[in-house]
């Protein structure tokens, strides 16, 4: 369950949002690592995980088209994550799962969060993502595998929130809220079911995220939802 989180991540009075373009609230500077807690909540108890995220330098890797380019931002878990700055945000470019030898370009760069202009309350984009929690009970799960990805909606909601978090309490945050719906077919008399996911991201100017929160409200014989938040516990500059 920490894998899937991480996969579908890509995923932490500083400064005034008008002093900034957005550059500080996703830093890529080699050397920086993000410690989080993860709590989530499920229909059968609760669980506690903790993540650590540290930008270990530039790479890039050709592809048959071209060669790409970014900063290595890497988890606990052995993912990395090709992360691009450009002018207009900040953009995942490739994956390397640790049984990869090597770095698998997305197939279109993924916003992750917008800068410059676009960091303004009201814009939005969006992005397919796939359940961070949900999945399919025994014997479903045989027949039906993983959860097809849905589209999610996401909107700068907010450019001056206050977060408290183990590692302290963070001013003038940028807050991302997404919204999706994830369709499944229940049985031959219940049909397709449709499910609303509200998620939700808080950056803080010179530290990024620091505050994440995923709601999937599942709870039925077949499959199961919950809901995880991912605060920040530490930063190491």
């Amino acid at each position: 369950m920490l894998k899937m989180l991480s996969v579908a991540l890509l995923a932490l009075g500083l400064a005034s949002c008008s002093q900034v373009g957005g550059g500080e609230y996703f830093p890529l500077e080699e050397g920086k690592q993000w410690d989080y807690q993860l709590n989530f909540v499920m229909p059968d108890g609760k669980n506690k995980k903790e993540l650590t995220i540290r930008t270990v330098g530039s790479s890039s890797f050709k592809t048959e088209e071209d060669e790409i380019k970014g900063m290595v931002r890497r988890t606990s878990d052995g993912t990395d994550y090709l992360v691009q700055e450009r002018e207009d945000g900040f953009y995942r470019v490739g994956k390397r799962v640790i049984v990869q030898t090597k770095p698998q370009a997305d197939k279109a760069p993924r916003l992750i969060l917008p800068k410059g202009r676009n960091l303004r309350v009201g814009y939005t984009w969006t992005m397919d993502t796939s359940p961070y929690v949900a999945h399919w009970m025994p014997p479903f799960i045989e027949a039906n595998a993983s959860i097809k990805p849905f589209d999610m909606v996401y909107e700068i909601a907010s450019l001056d929130d206050t977060v408290e978090t183990p590692a302290g309490v963070f001013q003038k945050c940028v807050r991302v809220d997404g919204m999706g719906k994830m369709v499944f077919y229940a049985d031959a008399s219940a049909g397709y079911q449709e499910i609303l996911i509200n998620h939700s991201e808080w950056y803080a100017p010179g530290v990024g995220l620091v505050k994440l929160e995923r709601d999937e409200p599942l709870d039925t014989s077949i499959m199961k939802g919950g809901k995880v938040t991912m605060v920040l516990s530490s930063f190491m500059d």
